[in-house]
């Protein structure tokens, strides 16, 4: 997964971080696989009591905008069915139009803001807000 978190952030997720995530319980990983190329995309997942927290997506450059984070997000949305949440959390850099654009298609609604969450992309030098976006679930109740 470093490698795909290498090419899709600007601060990617380490193998550590992610297998650090990866001991909790309700914590569970899902990857979209081309039987070409191997993993385009993931989707790092948390439930937390009843609520399924989007902790990381990563898909790889030259796969966007063909449904990738779209597919990973609709099996994200799934566990939170399977699991009963009632809603979806997440947060994304203020600065990431295209990822907002994807949450809010998505039925996804800013609930507030995390100012300095985020480090700086070099060359910036100020940290940068993080937006706290969430999506009901009734199907989970």
């Amino acid at each position: 997964m470093t490698a795909l978190e290498l090419r899709a952030q600007p601060i990617p997720w380490t193998d550590d971080q992610l297998l650090l995530e990866l001991v909790n319980d309700d914590a569970v990983v899902y990857g979209l696989l081309d039987p070409v190329t191997g993993l385009v995309g993931h989707v790092c997942t948390r439930v937390i009591v009843d609520e399924l927290w989007i902790l990381n997506v990563a898909v790889d450059p030259a796969e966007r905008r063909r449904g990738v984070a779209t597919k990973l997000l609709e099996r994200a949305r799934a566990r939170a069915s399977e699991r009963r949440c009632t809603s979806l959390w997440l947060e994304v850099r203020a600065s990431n139009d295209g990822a907002r654009a994807l949450y809010t298609r998505l039925g996804f609604t800013e609930r507030g803001q995390r100012p300095g969450y985020y480090p700086p992309i070099p060359p910036a030098t100020e940290r940068e807000t993080a937006i706290l976006m969430a999506s009901e679930d009734r199907r989970g109740t």
